[in-house]
This record gives structure tokens, C-alpha cells and sequence, in this order.
């Protein structure tokens, strides 16, 4: 028999599985507990949708409410690309319509645009180009996205695809959008815009006229700005007085990519005004300079200057590209003694030249930065001379050289010479790719020994090394 305390205690037992019953079994309007994909957590589902391509998102958010909701959450909208190809045809027509739709519907999320267009074929795409562009940049203000970051890569409006009513209309978009919604930019790179003189000073005034406000309230503004080939090549910028006075107007900038036909005195003196950080002291840090062979280059810039940016921005870091000068007397121009000089590119034509030598900027030029030079790339026909002792000695000296990238004619003796001093510690080189050219075209006998030297260095490339080494036929 049973008492009455467990009787009381299966009556308590019955009544709590007849809730737990009524509990699992859905009420009215009430769906039943499901596993599976329609369950799935927030965080889950966007982690999903941000690898789909903008139709499948839409039509993922068909599926359901709880994945429409979650598709319309700002984290998956906030970054896009557009590409756009410079050739006629029904898919990269769509394309621009698919860039107008996205600014319309999720445009007050976005960002982070950047804009990749190839150079037009003819006259009809780049107009097209320009309508769709002047109509993306009209949707975003409507519908109130303040975009953080822009990039607008290779327009080239200086080819002859572009009219020069389309061009106009162009820049009329674009400095008409810059100015009036520029505020919330903190990255702009316009690279490849190729515009003249009078078109890039009428963008860049746009520009800094829409962060006025921004540095009124003492907040940063633009801090990465980058003008690689913002301006025709053939244009001697250096001789204009207003550049200097325009970039004088972005305050707080860190990091600033030219072409060295931009650079000046003036700009150097403007910079180190100009770019301050908000507690007074120097901002910049990566100054990026590419020089070319067809770009003036001929300016004479003082070391006094570099000096007064170097000592007024004590953290900055200068990056040289030099393609296709290698003159003692040009390139002794352009590297002085007084740039906090980080990495340095040299590139030769691909084609011999027996009136330039590179031994005077091995053993003279480059020396100036052993103590802050980091990177070091050399790409050189050198066929008529051998710098192999040279080479050696300059990245002996730079103590802060960690990057060597060197393709050129070489001795396979140099790439033995270069490890054994890194296994000596008498270099700290941590990333040594090395192309050697050879006038052969069989080079069975340089990589038996490469392989040869690979196999006795083994345990130093494989423990302390970014290693890379070839032959290659150059003839």
C-alpha cells in the first residue's frame, strides 16, 4: 500500500508531464520548435550571407521573415565593389543598373565603395559610365549614406574614349557629391583619374571644402589619401603654386601617395604644416612616391625641406619607386641624404642600355639609409656590368634591411655569399627572393645549383627564411 505522502507526490509528478505536454504542443498562431536552417542564430545567418552575391541575398530573403530581417541587417551592406569593364555588352549594362538598384535600396548602409572601371573602347561607354556614376552619387544623397571610405580606380579620362563634354560632366558629379557629403570620409584614393591641371585642383578644393566642418570641430578628417596618377602624365605639377595651397587644406593626414612630378619644396613645407594631428603634433607617417622616366622629373627639391617635414612628422616613413632611372645625376636628385627613406624600388627597362651604370647608386646613393632602410627591390638588366660585391656590401651595411627582392644578372656565388652571412647573424634579412637572369636559354646548370644550395641552407630557409630563388633565361 501506499501512504499518503507518495500519493501526493505521483499526483505533483502526473500534473508537472501534463505541462511540459501542454507546453510542447504548439498553441494557436504558435509554430512548433524546429531545427535546421530557419533556427539558426542571427550571427550565423549573416556570417552566411556575407559570402553570397547581392541576387542570392535577395532572394534569400524571400525564404522567410527571419532571414528577410536578417538580410537587411547594415554589417552585410556596408562594403561593395562594382567592376565595371569598358566594353559594350547586355551583362555589363546590367552591371550598372545593379549599381544604381543597390544605392537606391541599401544605400544608406554603405561605407566602404570602391569603383574599378577599365578604360572605355569607345565614346558611348564612357558617357554611359557617367550617367550611372552622376545617378549612383544622386541616390546615395538621397538616401543619407555618408560614406567613410571611396576609392574611384583607372577612369584615365585623358584617352580619347573621353569627350570632353563627358569628362566635364564627370568632375561636375563628382566634386558636386564630394563637396556636399565629403564630411564623413576618412579614406579617398582617386588613383588613375589622369585628369588635367585645372579638373584635379577643382576635386581636391571640393574635397577639402567638404571637410571644412570636420576640422572646425576638431575632429579627424581625411587621414589616407591617394593621388597615384591622379593627373595626367606629361603634367609638370611641381610649378604649380595652387597644389601646394590645396593640400595644405587636408589636415591630419597620415598617409599620402604621389607621383614625384607632384612633389616640390613648397608641398614639402605645406606638409609639414598642415599635417598635424588633433593633440598639435606631426600626423603623417607613409609618404608613397613613384617616379617614371616620362614624368618630369627634373625639379630640384632642397634637402632643407625633407629635413623640416622629417623633423616636424618624426614618425614618417618615406616609400621611393623609381622606374626606368637609373642616371647617377637624375637619380641623385631625387634620393637626398636628408629622406627618412624605408623602402626603395629600382627598375630598369627590360631592353639593355650601356650608357647607365647602377654601381653609383649601389655605392653611393643607397648607402645614405643603412640605418632606415627596410626594404630593398632591384629589378636591373645589368648584362654589361656585374655588381655582385657591391650588391653584397650594401645589404651588409643597412642593419634594418629585412626585405630584399633582387632580379638582375647575378653569380650564383652571390645567393651562397648572401646565406652564409645571414647563418653568420651578420645580416637580418627575413625575406630574400632573387631572380638570377642569365643570357642562356638551358639553365639546367644555375638550378642544380640552386637546388644544391637550398639542400645545405635547408634548415636556415625553413626555420628563418622567406626564400625564393630562380634562373631565368633573358635574351
Amino acid at each position: 500500500m501506499l501512504e499518503e505522502g507518495d500519493d501526493l507526490e505521483e499526483g505533483e509528478i502526473r500534473e508537472e508531464e501534463e505541462e511540459e505536454e501542454r507546453e510542447e504542443e504548439p498553441g494557436e498562431g504558435v509554430w512548433p520548435q524546429r531545427w535546421g536552417w530557419a533556427c539558426l542564430p542571427d550571427v550565423c545567418l549573416r556570417q552566411v550571407f556575407c559570402w553570397l552575391r547581392d541576387r542570392d541575398r535577395v532572394r534569400s530573403a524571400l525564404v522567410c521573415r527571419h532571414w528577410h530581417h536578417v538580410v537587411r541587417s547594415p554589417s552585410l551592406w556596408r562594403a561593395r565593389t562594382f567592376n565595371f569593364s569598358g566594353r559594350v555588352s547586355r551583362t555589363r549594362r546590367s552591371e550598372l543598373e545593379t549599381a544604381v538598384s543597390y544605392a537606391r535600396f541599401y544605400g544608406r548602409y554603405l561605407e566602404d565603395l570602391e569603383i574599378r572601371f577599365s578604360h572605355p573602347l569607345n565614346s558611348l561607354v564612357s558617357r554611359r559610365f557617367q550617367q550611372t556614376l552622376r545617378t549612383f552619387l544622386a541616390a546615395l544623397r538621397k538616401t543619407g549614406g555618408r560614406l567613410r571610405s571611396l576609392t574611384i580606380n583607372h577612369m584615365e579620362v585623358d584617352r580619347a574614349a573621353w569627350c570632353r563634354s563627358v569628362r566635364n560632366a564627370l568632375v561636375r558629379s563628382l566634386t558636386f557629391y564630394l563637396r556636399r557629403e565629403g564630411a564623413a570620409l576618412g579614406y579617398l584614393s582617386l588613383r588613375g583619374a589622369r585628369l588635367n591641371l585645372c579638373q584635379g585642383l577643382e576635386v581636391l578644393e571640393a574635397v577639402a571644402a567638404g571637410q571644412v566642418h570636420v576640422h572646425l570641430g576638431r575632429k579627424r578628417g581625411i587621414t589616407h589619401l591617394n593621388l597615384e596618377d591622379f593627373y595626367s602624365q606629361p603634367l609638370p605639377i611641381h610649378s604649380s603654386p595652387t597644389f601646394p595651397q590645396v593640400l595644405s587644406r587636408f589636415i591630419g593626414l597620415t598617409t599620402l601617395t604621389l607621383n614625384y612630378s607632384c612633389v616640390s619644396g613648397e608641398l614639402l613645407v605645406a606638409l609639414a604644416t598642415s599635417c598635424r594631428n588633433l593633440s598639435g603634433g606631426g600626423s603623417l607617417r607613409s609618404f608613397t612616391l613613384r617616379c617614371h622616366v616620362h614624368e618630369p622629373h627634373s625639379q630640384v627639391i632642397w634637402g632643407e625641406a625633407w629635413a623640416v617635414l622629417a623633423q616636424r612628422c618624426p614618425d614618417l616613413r618615406v616609400y621611393i619607386t623609381v622606374e626606368r632611372i637609373l642616371g647617377s645625376e637624375q637619380l641623385g636628385q631625387i634620393l637626398l641624404r636628408e629622406i627618412p627613406l624605408r623602402s626603395i624600388s629600382l627598375t630598369s627597362c627590360y631592353f639593355s642600355e650601356q650608357d647607365w651604370t647602377a654601381r653609383p647608386a649601389l655605392v653611393t646613393l643607397l648607402p645614405y639609409y643603412q640605418h632606415s632602410l627596410q626594404k630593398l627591390v632591384l629589378d636591373l638588366n645589368n648584362s654589361h656590368e656585374t655588381v655582385d660585391e657591391e650588391l653584397l656590401d650594401l645589404v651588409l651595411g643597412c642593419s634594418k634591411l629585412n626585405y630584399l627582392k633582387v632580379w638582375a644578372f647575378l653569380d650564383i656565388s652571390f645567393v651562397e655569399l648572401l646565406l652564409q652571412q645571414r647563418l653568420d647573424k651578420k645580416t637580418n634579412v627575413k625575406t630574400i627572393k632573387i631572380r638570377v637572369y642569365t643570357n642562356k636559354y638551358e639553365t639546367q646548370e644555375e638550378d642544380g645549383k640552386l637546388e644544391d644550395l637550398y639542400n645545405r641552407y635547408r634548415h636556415l630557409i625553413n626555420t628563418e627564411l622567406t626564400y625564393f630563388a630562380i634562373s631565368y633565361p633573358m635574351l
